[in-house]
């Protein structure tokens, strides 16, 4: 069921049956030359669509998808739509309350963005103090640690640019691909991803523009031109089969 296809009696009888409220949560920024930048929220957007249809989600309430997040490090590529953590915690803070005011207890984000997490997580302790629980999902994280065929994917790289294909193959353009060209800040510093840095075998986190260090806006070890809408239709399709294993399990927790 999704919260913005109903009508407000409908809603109020589905909300009645103690539903887990489904939110999928993203970014609108670059994912490199070839992705989209709605990446970050289409994803778990067509998570929540494939998970919403799987048999034994009848109580499920998929609320509206957040495309915005906390992404200030891309602001210098074009495109990309910056809330902050204090636009975000306060937007999922509101949602949140105001489905806790309709009977939701339980809440389950699908998450696209790593970026969002600080503020996901105070939401979440907002929504445990008012005897409710939340749950994230970084979907792109999961996905890698139940299955090795998709294990450390990176930023706008194969795993994220095969799962815009599969989701819809308007949204990539291989054509547009360029080498990664990390950034070697010194020497002895090397980039480890766009907010961490390499030096003598430890990883620092290093906050600054993601142009010095992933000058091409993808970081990750998957070349995204080896990307195919195979691989991604696989990968959504375990993710989703995954989280419909745990929302069954949710609802022992509360």
């Amino acid at each position: 069921m999704f919260l913005e296809r109903m009508t407000t009696a409908q809603a109020e009888a589905a909300l009645k049956r103690d539903p887990i409220a489904v939110l999928p949560l993203g970014s609108t920024e670059q994912h490199g030359p070839q992705c989209a930048l709605g990446t970050d929220f289409l994803v778990p957007r067509n998570l929540a669509e494939r998970v919403e249809a799987m048999e034994g989600m009848e109580n499920v309430v998929v609320l509206p998808t957040i495309p915005f997040g906390v992404c200030d490090y891309h602001m210098s590529f074009s495109g990309t739509i910056n809330i902050g953590y204090e636009g975000l915690y306060m937007l999922l803070s509101k949602v949140t309350k105001a489905m806790m005011q309709h009977g939701v207890r339980r809440f389950a984000v699908i998450n696209g963005h790593g970026g969002n997490t600080p503020a996901i997580d105070q939401a979440a302790l907002e929504v445990y103090r008012a005897g409710g629980i939340l749950a994230s999902i970084d979907w792109w994280s999961v996905v890698g640690q139940i299955d090795q065929r998709f294990a450390n994917g990176g930023h706008g790289d194969i795993l994220e640019t095969s799962a815009m294909m599969a989701v819809d193959e308007r949204c990539v353009d291989l054509s547009l691909c360029r080498d990664m060209n990390p950034g070697q800040p010194t020497e002895e510093i090397s980039a480890k991803y766009i907010q961490a840095i390499h030096f003598r075998g430890g990883t620092i986190r290093l906050a600054r523009d993601t142009r010095e260090l992933a000058p091409s806006g993808w970081f990750g070890p998957g070349d995204p031109r080896g990307s195919t809408r195979a691989h991604g239709e696989a990968m959504l399709e375990v993710c989703a089969e995954y989280i419909r294993d745990f929302l069954v399990e949710f609802r022992n927790l509360l």
